[in-house]
Formats: structure tokens, sequence, C-alpha cells
């Protein structure tokens, strides 16, 4: 689709709203120009990149209109996996966020264990201890 046909030459054209907006590389707008040179493309429309014919700054963007529809559909797919991105993104933050959460519940659990751990442990050393003390006694 990228071409610099050097037999066509454009201007601008009014632009009607109907008319698709299209973006050249630059991410300015590609204005829809006619072919004025005679020839087999006469009058046939067109989207050029946006410094397209008076600067060598050209991105070479070029589309006829006809393919338009072509282009359209791949911005779709390009915005629609955009966004596919952005969500994944969006799930992979919060997961790692959810991931931190349990990771600070975890610790804490093994805190608690720890500690009741420790409380059967000396409840333990009691019982032996008034067992021990029993047995002296008796």
């Amino acid at each position: 689709m990228v071409s610099q046909n050097s037999s066509a030459s454009g201007s601008s054209s009014q632009s009607r709203l109907s008319d698709p907006v299209l973006k050249c590389y630059h991410n300015e707008v590609a204005p829809l120009r006619v072919v004025r040179h005679n020839g087999p493309r006469l009058g046939m429309k067109f989207y050029a990149c946006a410094y397209w014919p008076v600067s060598k700054e050209t991105c070479g963007f070029f589309s006829w209109v006809d393919d338009v529809n072509l282009i359209q559909d791949m911005q779709f797919q390009i915005l629609d996996k955009d966004t596919t991105i952005t969500d994944l993104e969006n799930k992979v933050k919060m997961l790692k966020e959810k991931n931190e959460n349990l990771k600070d519940q975890l610790a804490e659990v093994g805190i608690e264990c720890n500690e009741r751990r420790l409380m059967m442990e000396c409840e333990a050393n009691d019982k032996r201890k008034t067992y021990a003390l029993l047995l002296s006694w008796v």
C-alpha cells in the first residue's frame, strides 16, 4: 500500500463529512487528494502523507480511496489488539497486587502459627512441670 506514484499529482480537496479520517505515519491527518495529471487514473481519489508533495519529510503513506476499507479494518484490528493488551496489562497488575496481598497474608499466618506453636510448647512444658511436681510430691 505504501507507494509513491510520480505520475499522480494531487492537491487537498474539500473533505466531506462522509470521508473517513486517515492518519499518515507521522500520525497526522492524511488529506484526501485527486489525481490531476492526464492518464488512466485521472480523477481517482487517494490519501497521502500530510507533508506530500511539499516536503522531503514525507513518510510515504499512500492509499487509494478504494483501499481505505482495508486500512480501516487493519486500524480497527490494531485498536482492538491495543485494547486487549491494555486489558491484559491491567490483569497482570491486579494479579501482582493479589500476589503481594497473599504473600502478606501467608506471612501473617506463619507468624500466627509460630505463636500458637510456642503457646502449645509452653502449655506442654507447664503440664510436664505440673506432672513432675505432682510425682515428686507423691
